[in-house]
């Protein structure tokens, strides 16, 4: 019997009882904090795009849920419309995660001069990724020279900047503010800033690097589960930091500008 693992079979994980429960929770964390926040201060850019941010992990998170509720727990069996519209809430979650670190917890000079960049991409980046994943081909023989362009046109410097430019920028982003706010007499405010940093370093490494990692090494439901659930806990320091930010570090009583 060969050992030799098979590249072009690897395992899809199916969503389980834990992904459900921990996609719940952290749901309805983020839209508690983002309504709450923006109840408190509707015309504040911060709560303003938190709540954009939360409304974006809504879609992420329920989707996948919604279905899991009707009984399709593999990815692959989903509508091609849930899916597209998954991974257009993705790429609108990298965007407004990317705006937030540049209003947080004031608004950082690019984003002062950035005119209309931010609403351009807004419009156009969550459709085109909706509309490749939607009209993707079903099977390898489907694939057409057209698609194959589009994707190279467009798909691939999508993936790029949504996957590696804006996650890295965003963090280049916390870490100047981190260091600006001591100068700036807001020194109170590293502790919410660090703890989305590590939320967001530690959180995306671990879902990046290591989930696909265990998926294809390991058949272990409780080493699967033992990382969700870490991955989970992470995720949720970004919403309880900005909560933190806003109650008991009396963000919304410094100016944005």
């Amino acid at each position: 019997m060969s050992n030799t693992m098979d590249l072009t079979n690897l395992p899809t994980p199916v969503f389980t009882s834990v992904d459900g429960v921990t996609h719940v929770i952290a749901g309805v964390c983020y839209l508690g904090v983002g309504i709450t926040a923006w109840l408190r201060a509707r015309h504040d850019i911060r709560t303003q795009v938190f709540l954009a941010f939360s409304a974006a992990n809504l879609i992420v998170f329920g989707i996948p849920t919604f279905w899991w509720l009707r009984g399709t727990s593999d990815p692959r069996q989903l509508p091609a419309m849930a899916t597209a519209v998954i991974m257009a809430g993705l790429a609108a979650g990298a965007l407004v995660l990317f705006h937030f670190t540049q209003v947080f917890p004031r608004r950082r000079p690019w984003i002062r001069t950035s005119g209309i960049q931010m609403p351009i991409a807004y419009l156009l980046a969550p459709a085109a990724v909706a509309v490749l994943v939607r009209y993707a081909p079903a099977t390898p023989e489907a694939i057409t020279m057209a698609y194959v362009l589009t994707v190279i046109v467009f798909g691939f410097p999508l993936l790029v900047l949504l996957g590696f430019v804006l996650p890295v920028a965003a963090i280049v982003s916390l870490v100047r503010s981190h260091r600006e706010v001591r100068e700036q007499g807001l020194a109170h405010l590293r502790r919410p800033i660090e703890w989305i940093l590590v939320s967001q370093i530690a959180g995306g490494t671990l879902t990046i690097v290591f989930a696909p990692v265990l998926t294809v090494l390991t058949r272990n439901e409780m080493a699967r589960s033992g990382l969700t659930l870490t991955i989970w806990a992470l995720g949720l320091l970004t919403p309880l930091a900005f909560a933190a930010a806003v109650w008991k570090y009396k963000l919304l009583e410094v100016s944005a500008e």
